[in-house]
């Protein structure tokens, strides 16, 4: 069925080709071809060509798209596989998007705020960063009787800003080699999370309730677990795009500060910009607010006596 020339297309593929995306032409083609993701990955590993099976549902679905010079390869061979014209599908994709901060204005590269992470996002084949708007983001740290992080229980409300999401990816850091334990999800449930007990660091998919189009919102919580580690003296949350909300309570179990002092860094390397103290009340617990958060850090920062 693949293969040595261009064969008839269909009505609905031949109106794609002049006035569609490059994710519909490439399902509608699947479907009406009878290929499976499998099947297809079969025939371009055939010419030499690897493509994961994660990274064509990704490019079927539109949470990404191919542009490495591999990728490219495996899209001319696709038009191949389809009976496409040659630079059919080449034409559709159109020239790279760019990439960085200038491929959004105000937005941090997550691999500079989660550099310990990259080799695990990369290894997940994890959709790109930025298909989820955080409108609110609400994290509860429970501090023990040891002065060690327990346990942080987040709620995120989100917003599509891309068609076809249906997963949130997140990214947690353990200052213990060890890996941290994703429990309690509502509203989600686990996908697939990769960690690297020697940095700490682990990268984890939540898939949602239901697929968002764009504009789309939900809500998702969800629950990390954390073994033995050393004294906790901070924490902090890592944004790459601009935040309406986050509240941070932090709850001491035993022992409790005098006051936690706010801070913000503009990257992990650079310095810490106090604001005022707060104080810790009878709910043995501090409370921070920020609203319109820019990318870059936030955070508590304590000392024990």
């Amino acid at each position: 069925m693949t293969g040595s020339g261009s064969v008839p297309l269909d009505r609905e593929l031949r109106r794609l080709l002049r006035h569609g995306t490059f994710a519909e032409v490439l399902d509608h083609a699947l479907v009406v071809r009878g290929l499976s993701l499998e099947r297809v990955q079969h025939h371009l590993a055939d010419r030499g060509v690897s493509v994961s099976r994660a990274a064509l549902s990704y490019w079927r679905h539109g949470r990404s798209r191919p542009e490495r010079a591999e990728s490219l390869r495996a899209v001319r061979v696709l038009e191949e596989v389809f009976g496409l014209p040659p630079e059919t599908l080449v034409t559709i994709l159109g020239s790279p998007r760019p990439r960085g901060r200038a491929a959004e204005p105000g937005a941090v590269d997550r691999r500079r705020l989660w550099p310990a992470h990259s080799p695990l996002i990369a290894a997940m084949h994890a959709p790109p960063d930025g298909q989820l708007t955080f409108l609110d983001v609400h994290e509860h740290v429970l501090v023990d009787e040891r002065r060690r992080l327990s346990a942080v229980r987040t709620r995120l409300v989100v917003e599509a800003t891309a068609d076809w999401v249906d997963r949130c990816v997140v990214y947690l850091w353990s200052e213990e080699p060890t890996r941290t334990e994703l429990t309690g999800m509502r509203y989600c449930r686990l996908g697939r999370s990769r960690s690297d007990t020697g940095s700490g660091a682990t990268v984890a998919e939540l898939m949602l309730d239901q697929r968002l189009a764009a504009g789309e919102r939900s809500v998702l919580e969800y629950e990390a677990l954390f073994p033995s580690g050393p004294e906790l003296t901070f924490y902090h949350r890592r944004f790459t795009r601009p935040n309406r909300q986050y509240v941070l309570q932090i709850e001491f179990v035993g022992e409790v500060p005098a006051q936690c002092v706010p801070y913000r860094q503009r990257t992990l390397e650079g310095p810490r910009q106090l604001d005022q103290p707060l104080w810790i009340g009878a709910s043995d617990t501090a409370h921070l607010v920020r609203t319109d958060i820019q990318p870059g850090i936030v955070g508590l920062v304590w000392e024990w006596d």
